[in-house]
């Protein structure tokens, strides 16, 4: 998503102030990261920022934009003007948890409606999460807890929690929607419609991207999440999140009945939420 520079330069600058309060000797006080950013670029990355300054907002008219939300951090805004101005991004190598990372870019880009730069953060992330699981994977196998190398699967398994609760808390899904037409309504829909409604319901692309890769991901390695305590106890503690691991487990089960072409005979088949039940030809 490359600006050619003509247009970028000849473009006036915001201040755009991003940060959050906090507290420090007992007084409040605000920590925040200001950016001078050309109006051009935020507009066109943005839904958000190109509604507030081509209206006639305050923000739009002082050209100064404040972010003070806890998703509005510094890290995340400069992976977001990074991405903006070159199409791409990476977490400074600096950077110690870029999983972590990339959780708060994916909410501050949700916040911002920055939809190509929200895209381009999930498959960085999914790509960082995969590559991190197979490894994870490998010492499970390997590694006893005693060892040293097990520091590292303590830690991923604690990134994974943390962005398990940042994640859940800040986005959201049509899965009761969803599930909704994935119930039968009546005793004479046919199996083979409920089906298909149900694989439906269970696509990635009908819940958000990040939980999709969070929940799929736990479902693929469940010894390696057993191993965390704390990521149990968010199964038990976030509906939501035990629901969509379960749809990834469930999948599985769904293709084989369609493989199995139960449909082949000739009988057919009706079912409520109470019971499934033979209907005569």
């Amino acid at each position: 998503m490359e600006f050619p520079i003509s247009q970028i330069v000849k473009s006036p600058t915001v201040a755009l102030k991003v940060g959050s309060l906090e507290f420090q000797a007992g007084e409040i006080g605000e920590q925040f990261e200001t950016y001078h950013v050309h109006e051009s670029v935020l507009i066109r990355s943005s839904h958000y920022f190109k509604q507030v300054l081509n209206s006639k907002f305050q923000e739009g008219i002082k050209r100064e934009i404040s972010l003070s939300s806890p998703v509005d951090t510094p890290k995340a805004c400069e992976l977001f003007l990074e991405f903006a101005y070159y199409g791409k991004c990476l977490p400074l190598q600096t950077a110690s948890n870029p999983l972590l990372l990339y959780g708060e870019a994916y909410l501050f880009a949700e916040k911002i409606q920055a939809t190509e730069f929200k895209d381009y953060i999930y498959q960085r992330a999914r790509a960082e999460a995969e590559q991190s699981f197979r490894d994870l994977d490998f010492l499970f196998k390997t590694v006893k807890p005693t060892d040293l190398l097990s520091q590292a699967r303590v830690e991923l398994l604690e990134t994974w929690a943390s962005l398990i609760e940042m994640i859940y808390e800040g986005t959201y899904d049509n899965k009761d929607e969803i599930l909704k037409a994935a119930t039968p309504s009546d005793a004479e829909t046919l199996f083979k419609d409920h089906l298909n409604n149900m694989k439906s319901w269970l696509e990635p692309s009908k819940i958000d991207l990040f939980r999709g890769l969070l929940s799929q991901i736990s479902a693929q390695y469940p010894l390696v999440i057993a191993c965390s305590p704390r990521i149990q106890k968010l199964i038990r503690c976030t509906p939501d999140f035990a629901a969509d691991m379960f749809n990834h487990q469930l999948r599985p089960a769904v293709e084989e009945i369609e493989q199995a072409q139960i449909f082949a005979v000739p009988h057919l088949y009706s079912v409520t939420r109470k019971k499934v039940r033979l209907v005569p030809e």
